[in-house]
């Protein structure tokens, strides 16, 4: 996943943060839309079939309060729908002629054109109050955001700017020049992954990201995962255990071992000094999957967290103690499992730690013959 990023990628990764998916919108309101119709249905139910009730002032205010509830819970246009299909079923179940269309009183046009309108004004209001909240939450969301990446890069920013100065010194010596220029090496890397992190970001909220399938053995994605986190696992001992090591998995190598390589970075952040990481690699034929759970030796996730830290942005109690981090690792692991097809989730090991889980759908083989065949 790392490629340089391009000034529209850049525009991307910063409106993905405020973007609610088009796709998630539009499935959340045919939600809101169906609960709304079968409400209406339930009360037409009640009233005509059980307790045989008439009444159009109580028919229409039980109506009105269906479309307040949508109103309050779902948009306008959902509103809108909803409030129209409650004055239909309420002319047609309720007001004589019963089962028509047809108005036969002047007051039951009245009553009909009330519930409209007051319907219509209130999904109108309701709407006009849930457009200032989601400005309030966008406003705080970006707030946040700015703040957490002002964090993230004024850190590696500082130790750059006092290496460098430090290299100047003639007192230093060839060995302390080197660690200088150490430091230096290790905080650009640094930067570089968060710029990667915000551009990979902006491709999975894009849906930008396409699974590109091949043969390849688990060992080599643990060995890439590995290799692009280097500098975050310094101090920790890699425990790899591949259960199956000769066979071959259908899976996309790039995008597995790059949301590997985020949780293993998460790994190294809340595991302490000096701690072994565990590596557990399975291929699961009979369900076509390939699983990797890696385990920290960290504080663990709170039961209430476990779902959240896949969230983009969120960081856990424990992250109050990190010096460096956006909270945007996990949430690109579980974009880049998604775009396979795959899943992720975190739980806590009975012995302590936390332990993340990746399982991807992947046909498997066997690699001798798959060798024969050349592939």
């Amino acid at each position: 996943m790392a490629q340089a990023a391009s000034p529209s990628e850049v525009e991307a990764a910063t409106l993905s943060f405020l973007i609610v998916p088009y796709r998630v919108q539009r499935t959340a309101e045919i939600r809101a839309l169906l609960l709304g119709l079968m409400a209406l249905g339930a009360l037409i139910a009640i009233y005509v079939t059980w307790l045989h009730l008439a009444n159009p002032t109580i028919v229409s205010l039980s109506f009105l309060l269906v479309v307040l509830v949508a109103a309050t819970m779902s948009t306008r246009r959902v509103a809108i729908a909803t409030s129209l299909a409650a004055s239909f079923c309420f002319n047609f179940f309720f007001l004589a002629p019963v089962g028509t269309l047809r108005i036969a009183e002047p007051q039951n046009l009245a009553e009909l054109f009330t519930l409209l309108a007051v319907s219509l004004l209130a999904s109108h209001v309701s709407s006009q109050v849930r457009e200032a909240q989601v400005l309030r939450r966008a406003a705080e969301l970006k707030s946040a955001l700015l703040e957490s990446l002002s964090h993230a890069l004024k850190t590696p920013l500082t130790a750059v700017t006092v290496a460098a100065n430090n290299l100047n010194a003639e007192s230093l010596t060839a060995e302390e020049r080197h660690e200088q220029a150490a430091i230096v090496r290790a905080e650009l890397d640094r930067l570089n992954r968060l710029f990667e992190d915000i551009v990979d970001m902006a491709r999975i909220e894009t849906r930008a990201v396409a699974a590109e399938r091949e043969w390849v053995q688990p060992a080599e994605i643990i060995e890439a995962a590995a290799r692009q986190v280097e500098p975050a696992c310094v101090g920790h001992h890699l425990a790899i255990d591949v259960a199956a090591d000769r066979a071959l998995v259908h899976v996309d190598p790039r995008l597995t071992s790059a949301a590997l390589a985020h949780v293993l970075e998460n790994a190294g952040q809340y595991s302490p000094a000096g701690s072994t990481i565990d590596v557990n690699v399975v291929v699961d034929i009979a369900a076509d999957e390939l699983r990797i759970a890696v385990r920290d030796r960290g504080m663990g996730i709170e039961a209430h967290e476990q779902q959240r830290v896949f969230e983009r942005s969120y960081r856990g109690a424990e992250a109050q103690v990190q010096r460096f981090g956006t909270g945007m690792g996990l949430a690109i692991a579980r974009g880049l499992v998604a775009a396979e097809g795959g899943r992720i989730w975190a739980s806590n090991h009975p012995e302590g730690g936390a332990v993340v889980t990746i399982a991807v759908p992947a046909a498997s083989r066997a690699a001798t013959i798959l060798e024969g065949e050349g592939v």
